[in-house]
Parts: structure tokens; C-alpha cells; sequence
């Protein structure tokens, strides 16, 4: 992990930081895992490597997010993963965490307390294609995220609207699925006047995947 903390471009500082709140969070999730269906089962290894590494992982590749304030909107982000994760390392990041599940948005609303980010966190109980038929969320964000939550095209048309001039969506993604999803993407993207460009795949510490990531971006 401290490799790959060196690549994030975060400070010792903020990650000294992120550490005393991840280690928060990861105790909170086993304590309302089963009664808000979070996910399965989960050793901190598979915390730490699969799900703070991941989540983390956007940031070597699109460094932007690390500079000033951002509003993000993650989609379908279910326990809080890369939002809150992302949330607490930045903070200057405003995170709007759109999660359809009445449980787990509880869970997420609890949890942006208990790390002291309920400040900067909102959680929107609903899905995300719901918001972007409201005015009030269009051009708002800086960055929307996605962590396997969807098929690419299908993303970008859902959430297009909520995307501030130049800025971007961002899929989390695995090699196999870029390549599965590419050129549907990117003929919706074209319908729209978007640009795709895609991330050269991550390793993830010990081993724990390869991530590879989509980024969508609107004309300035």
C-alpha cells in the first residue's frame, strides 16, 4: 500500500489522515454489513487492496481531481466506494452519493457523519437516470464516478446532463470489460459531442486486480 500511496499524488499528511478515517470506516461497514447488505464478507486486507486501493487508483491516472474544489457524483456508489474513500483523502472534494437502496444510503449517511465529512457529503436516495431528469442536478458536477455499476453507454446516456462544461465521467472499469464495452461507448458518446479517451490498465497492490478506467468529457 505505500507504493502505491507514493503514486497517488496524495501528501503524507492526507494520507496519514485517510488512514485514521479508512480504518473507521472499515469498522463500520462490519458492523452494518449484514443489516444493510453492503457486500459480502470482508478481511481489512480485502478492504484495504480491492476497495481503498481501487478506488484510489483514479487518482495517478486523472491527477486533476487532487487540485481544488470538485463536486462528484458517485453512481450506484452502495457502501460509499470510491466516494467516501475519495471524500477523505480530498478535502476540497463535495461528494453527492447516489445510491437507489434505502439501506445502503442510510449506511452512507451514517457513516459521512461518523468520519466527519457530512459537511461535504449529500446522499441522494434514488437513481441516478432520476436525477439527471432534474434541472436542479444538471451541469453540476465536476466528475461523476462509476465503479461497476453498469454497462458504459448506458452511463453516459443516464448522466450526460449532470456533468458541468468539461467535466468528465469516469468509469471504473477491468480490461476485459473496456474491450466488452468500447465501441458502444463511444458511438454514444458521439451522439452527444463527448471524447473518450481510456487509462492504460493498474495493477493493484499485491495482486488484488487490474483496473483499467473510461473517461467521458463535455466540450468546455
Amino acid at each position: 500500500m505505500r507504493q502505491f500511496w507514493l503514486s497517488s499524488g496524495l501528501s503524507a499528511d492526507a494520507w496519514a489522515t485517510a488512514l485514521k478515517s479508512y480504518e473507521r470506516y472499515y469498522h463500520l461497514i462490519l458492523a452494518h454489513n449484514e443489516a444493510a447488505g453492503l457486500m459480502g464478507r470482508i478481511s481489512p486486507a480485502d478492504f484495504y487492496l480491492k476497495h481503498v486501493a481501487d478506488s484510489l487508483a483514479v487518482l495517478p491516472v486523472w491527477p486533476e481531481i487532487l487540485n481544488g474544489p470538485v463536486r462528484l457524483a458517485d453512481v450506484g456508489c452502495g457502501a460509499g466506494m470510491p466516494g467516501i474513500v475519495l471524500a477523505a483523502a480530498l478535502p476540497e472534494l463535495h461528494l453527492t452519493a447516489i445510491e437507489s437502496s434505502r439501506k445502503k444510503a442510510a449506511f452512507v449517511e451514517l457513516a459521512s457523519a461518523e468520519l466527519g465529512l457530512s459537511g461535504r457529503v449529500e446522499v441522494a436516495n434514488r437513481r441516478s437516470r432520476e436525477l439527471g431528469r432534474l434541472e436542479r442536478y444538471w451541469g453540476r458536477f465536476n466528475v461523476v464516478t462509476a465503479r461497476a455499476v453498469g454497462r458504459a453507454d448506458k452511463i453516459i446516456r443516464e448522466n450526460r446532463m449532470l456533468l458541468a462544461p468539461g467535466g468528465s465521467v469516469i468509469l471504473y472499469k477491468t480490461p476485459s470489460a473496456v474491450a466488452e464495452e468500447l465501441a458502444l461507448a463511444r458511438r454514444e458518446a458521439g451522439k452527444h459531442k463527448l471524447t473518450i479517451e481510456i487509462s492504460e490498465p493498474i495493477t493493484l497492490p499485491a495482486e488484488a486486480g487490474t483496473r483499467q478506467f473510461i473517461r467521458i468529457t463535455t466540450p468546455e
